[in-house]
C-alpha cells in the first residue's frame, strides 16, 4: 500500500472458519503475518502457503476468536460469530487486488482516505532471540511473544500502520480505520 488512497473492503461470500478465511485471503500474496486471538493465548504467525504457522509449526485456529492477517497489498479481519464460522473481510487500497467477495463500501458511508504519513507502534519489549526468521520479544510486564520478523538480540519491534480517515459533513476528521502494514526490528541507534 503506498501513497495516499481510498480504502476498499470486500467481504467473504457468507460465513466461514478462520482457516478458510486465511487460505481465501492469502492467495497469490507474499508471505502473509498475522496474529490470532483466542482463549488465552495471542500468537503471531506467517502464512507462506495460506496456512498460519507458528515458529514451531502449524498455528491452531479452531479456537481463535479473532484473525488479522496483512500483506503488501491487503489486510485481512475475521471474527468469529458461532459455531467456528464468522465473517471474513479484506481491506486494501487497489480493488483489482482484493480476493473475490462481496464489495462494502460507498453505500455504507463515506470515504475513508489514507493519511500521508504512516504511523507507527513499538511492540512490547526488547528481542531476546532469534531464529529463522523469527524473534522473541520479552518484557516484565507482559509473557514473552514470539514475532515473525528478523531481528537482532537487543533490538525493538515496530509496527508500521496506515491510518484511514474520514470527514464529516461538517469538515470534522477522524481516524475510522487503521492497518498493520509490516513488522521491523530497530535498534536505539534507528530511532527518530
Amino acid at each position: 500500500m503506498s501513497g495516499a488512497g481510498v480504502l476498499h473492503t470486500v467481504s467473504h461470500r457468507g460465513q466461514v472458519a478462520a482457516p478458510a478465511a486465511l487460505e481465501w485471503f492469502a492467495g497469490d500474496q507474499p508471505d502473509p503475518i498475522g496474529y490470532l486471538l483466542a482463549p488465552g493465548r495471542a500468537e503471531w504467525f506467517r502464512c507462506p502457503d495460506g496456512v498460519a504457522h507458528g515458529p514451531d509449526g502449524p498455528r491452531e485456529l479452531g479456537d481463535a476468536f479473532e484473525l488479522f492477517a496483512t500483506s503488501e497489498t491487503r489486510q485481512l479481519r475475521w471474527f468469529h460469530q458461532a459455531d467456528g464460522y464468522g465473517q471474513a473481510v479484506c481491506l486494501g487500497e487497489d480493488a483489482a487486488l482484493l480476493p473475490p467477495g462481496e464489495p462494502v463500501g460507498a453505500a455504507d458511508g463515506p470515504q475513508r482516505t489514507r493519511l500521508p504519513v504512516a504511523a507507527e507502534r513499538m511492540l512490547a519489549g526488547r528481542v531476546i532471540r532469534t531464529w529463522d526468521g523469527w524473534a522473541t520479544l520479552a518484557t516484565a510486564r507482559y509473557s514473552s511473544c514470539d514475532v515473525p520478523v528478523a531481528a537482532d538480540r537487543d533490538q525493538e519491534v515496530w509496527a508500521s500502520l496506515a491510518e484511514y480517515v474520514i470527514r464529516d459533513e461538517h469538515g470534522n476528521v477522524s481516524v475510522a480505520d487503521t492497518l498493520l502494514l509490516s513488522l521491523a526490528a530497530r535498534g536505539k541507534e534507528d530511532r527518530s
